[in-house]
């Protein structure tokens, strides 16, 4: 189904945010797995970005290689995961205008940035992509992680 244009961008914005917040939630969940397997962990890694989060878990993963077949797109999710989030960040920290005579505009809260049309359709496309994000960290945390660590420590010879 075809996402429609309904002009309601305070309430495309609502989305993302909302699904944004569900997506941290998930990337945290992956985050306790890996700190309650980490003797080394820092618990202030829970205040810091997300991208910094997103970092430490894909080291983690570079360190259980190699991994189980149900992991091995999870690289590639972090991966498209951050760039969401950086998409999310430059719209709930931009501002949306309405121009007369051109209509509605983003402008980013960053220099350089060009401004573009904003568009409902174009933030619920990115809510819906957020959300979307949430299904293989969820089953990540809840199921294949553990059993890579139980793999890792089935070859380690520890069953701790």
């Amino acid at each position: 189904m075809a996402l429609i244009d309904d002009g309601d961008l305070i309430r495309g914005l609502g989305f993302v945010a909302l699904y944004a917040a569900y997506l941290e939630e998930a990337i945290d969940e992956c985050l306790d797995v890996f700190l309650a397997n980490d003797a080394t962990s820092d618990e202030r890694l829970y205040s810091r970005q997300m991208s910094r989060k997103i970092n430490y878990i894909q080291e983690c993963l570079r360190g259980l290689e190699p991994l189980r077949d149900e992991l091995v797109g999870l690289p590639a999710i972090l991966q498209a995961i951050s760039e969401l989030l950086e998409e999310r960040n430059l719209i709930i920290h931009g501002r949306i205008y309405a121009i007369p005579g051109f209509g509605d505009v983003r402008i980013a809260g960053r220099r350089g940035v060009p401004e573009i049309p904003a568009t409902s359709v174009e933030l619920y496309s990115l809510a819906n992509d957020l959300n979307s994000a949430c299904s293989p960290l969820l089953n990540a945390s809840m199921f294949s992680l553990h059993r890579q660590f139980d793999t890792v420590r089935e070859r380690s010879g520890s069953h701790a």
